[in-house]
């Protein structure tokens, strides 16, 4: 995700001028893809075996479920929002969601070329990201499921899927809306780690609140909970689509 404005069809005078240099390669940005949803990934597991996991003493400090999705969406969030931030200022993305890399590229401000290294550089790193966590918490990482997602009682997989498509759709919407104002450009991080945060909070005890298939891809694998990876994955990409398509009229009205 670049600092520039999403409105890709605006005229060439409106557009911010970039700063002298060269932006990152592609190699470099998937590389930084790789190692921040790493990072992402080692947080929550961590997080959830701080939280939950057997003999923790942080435990009875989010003694519920909903206490724990509170804290998980607050941190998760922060962690977007502090990426976010910084890679937009360098050019380096910062998606840490393949359907994050697909939206943009359906709005026109990611190049086409690099949604697929991006895709393979998130889901390799959600692998990674667990793995380093089993390694470093072993057993403990093991008995909160790897931080896998799971829908609530009574939530099958068309339930979650609309959720979590809906979701995403509404999330790259709201980026989609801030991208194409400068002014509010810059606001976009905080925006986004809200929107997160709130997916995690609300929607954790129905659908799982990934909206991310990186999210679910690295602990189902870890872990060996994937009877409904297929939905976790395809739903944002699903919402993302949705998005491009609802948004596709607004940017030829806006175009000059």
């Amino acid at each position: 995700m670049t600092q520039t404005s999403l409105d890709t069809d605006s005229p060439p005078a409106r557009r911010p001028v970039r700063a002298p240099g060269r932006p990152p390669s592609l190699l470099v940005t998937a590389g930084f893809e790789f190692a921040l949803t790493t990072g992402m990934l080692f947080t929550v597991v961590t997080a959830a075996r701080w939280m939950a996991g057997p003999g923790s003493p942080l435990s009875d400090l989010s003694a519920t479920p909903r206490a724990r999705l509170v804290v998980m969406g607050l941190l998760v969030g922060a962690v977007v929002t502090a990426v976010l931030g910084p890679s937009m200022r360098r050019e380096t993305a910062g998606h840490l969601n393949p359907a994050v890399s697909i939206g943009l590229w359906l709005l026109r401000v990611f190049p086409g070329r690099a949604v697929l290294p991006f895709v393979v550089a998130q889901l390799t790193g959600s692998v990674c990201g667990v793995a380093l966590a089993r390694l470093v918490w072993g057993d403990a990482a093991a008995a909160v499921g790897d931080a896998a997602l799971a829908p609530g009682p009574g939530w099958g997989a068309a339930e979650v899927f609309l959720a979590e498509a809906g979701a995403m759709a509404l999330m790259m919407l709201v980026v989609a809306w801030f991208g194409t104002r400068p002014a509010l450009l810059r606001r976009l991080p905080l925006v986004i780690g809200g929107c997160v945060a709130a997916v995690i909070i609300f929607l954790g005890p129905l659908s799982g609140g990934g909206a991310n298939p990186a999210r679910q891809f690295g602990p189902a694998l870890v872990s060996g909970t994937t009877g409904l990876l297929w939905v976790y994955l395809l739903a944002p990409v699903a919402g993302s689509l949705l998005a491009g398509a609802v948004w596709a009229p607004v940017r030829r009205r806006r175009r000059p």
